[in-house]
């Protein structure tokens, strides 16, 4: 099936020929994630954002967790390479790597004008970023993350309002502190198009904001 332009996190090891496809498993990133992982998602939000990075990405696997130090250790399977990140950090996206030849490259460099209009764009988001996206003739996927200062309260309402304003409705939503961190996760889904928000920090420092949209056509 041909894809429509270059996905965001398409391209690995540019340089030595290789070309990897990273595809979105649109149903683990669509409602069934946020409603199946809703519960664990507070109990420890940096661990299961880092897996929905690590799931949606056809080249990144996971070869061992370690929930003691918050790190997760994956393996990019083009090059092979092991890189142990901390799950906040692998949750952002945004990790550099190195191909075959030993360039550095960077994941998470995805052009923002590519968000479709209809998705919600938080109002001084900081560290805004299209960590990856995917389109074909079905349908159309995609992960914003971002950070802010906002409350998890706030976050929500702002995409309750936006997503009423869709036509869209929650079909799973959770809230809480746990242990000092703040959490969010919320689904909102209708017809065709589908977002899953999920928001974590710790009390008094900025939250880390994922937004997986989907789009069938």
């Amino acid at each position: 099936m041909k894809k429509k332009g270059m996905p965001t996190l398409a391209w690995v090891g540019i340089g030595c020929g290789g070309i990897i496809l990273i595809g979105i498993v649109c149903v683990v990133l669509a409602v069934g994630w946020g409603v199946r992982k809703a519960k664990e998602f507070g109990a420890n939000p940096g661990k299961v954002s880092a897996e929905l990075m690590v799931s949606a990405s056809k080249d990144l696997e996971k070869v061992s967790e370690n929930d003691a130090t918050g790190e997760m250790t994956i393996r990019v399977k083009s090059t092979g390479e092991q890189i142990t990140l901390k799950y906040d950090d692998l949750a952002k996206g945004r990790f550099s790597v190195k191909d075959k030849d030993g360039k550095v490259s960077e994941f998470g460099k995805g052009d923002l004008a590519k968000v479709p209009a209809w998705v919600p764009r938080y109002p001084g988001a900081s560290d805004e970023a299209l960590v990856m996206d995917s389109e074909d003739v079905t349908s159309l996927t995609g992960m914003l993350t971002f950070t802010t200062t906002a409350s998890t309260e706030a976050v929500k309402k702002f995409y309750e309002d936006e997503a009423e304003k869709l036509g869209l409705s929650s079909s799973s939503s959770s809230s809480m502190n746990l242990n000092g961190t703040d959490t969010l996760s919320v689904v909102f889904k209708k017809g065709k198009q589908g977002i899953t928000l999920n928001a974590f920090g710790k009390s008094g420092e900025p939250l880390n904001v994922q937004v997986v949209y989907n789009e069938s056509k």
